[in-house]
């Protein structure tokens, strides 16, 4: 046998054993955390669904929506939605370290997402309101602190059970849904 014959060999069983690896090493994760991974896949799809006004533990913080109020749209046939909400921190660092996000549902699975500034409709039934943060400004907080929020959603008036979703990322449930 020569020696390129003898290259060729081992060159072909490494490339093997290298597309062993690929497909033995996934199968292995799998099979020892095959529950584990099931568990947050069903996390990850089904939210943590919260009554209006009820405390919810989430991702370092008590969450609360404090109020879903419908004011007059700027535009024909919509209707703005002021969704006031509140995080009692408990860990800090958990709530500073992922990105926030929120979303408006209704019954038909329509999805909106926050408005840019707060319209004059909302800065002229709630002035205090439209002065709160977004969500997501969670920076240099203490345990026992309480972020008020508001967001403000343009929807259209036909929209009706309307739900509040908060997300951080990485944290499971991937979300808190109240409504």
């Amino acid at each position: 046998m020569t020696a390129t014959a003898a290259n060729t060999g081992e060159r072909r069983r490494y490339w093997f054993s290298i597309a062993a690896l690929a497909v033995v090493l996934p199968a292995a994760i799998l099979v020892h955390t095959g529950d584990t991974i099931r568990e947050r896949l069903r996390d990850m799809r089904n939210p943590i669904a919260v009554e209006s006004g009820t405390l919810q533990r989430y991702a370092g913080a008590d969450w609360r929506l404090t109020g879903l109020a419908r004011l007059p749209g700027s535009l024909p046939d919509t209707t703005v939605v002021l969704a006031e909400f509140e995080a009692t921190v408990d860990d800090p660092k958990q709530l500073a370290e992922n990105r926030c996000q929120v979303a408006l549902t209704d019954d038909w699975g329509r999805r909106w997402e926050p408005a840019f500034l707060p319209g004059s409709a909302v800065r002229k039934a709630k002035p205090a309101a439209a002065d709160k943060p977004h969500c997501g400004l969670f920076e240099e907080l203490s345990p026992g602190d309480t972020v008020m929020m508001a967001e403000s959603f343009v929807v259209p008036e036909d929209a009706e059970s309307l739900a509040l979703s908060v997300s951080l990322s990485g944290a499971l449930p991937a979300y808190l849904l109240f409504r």
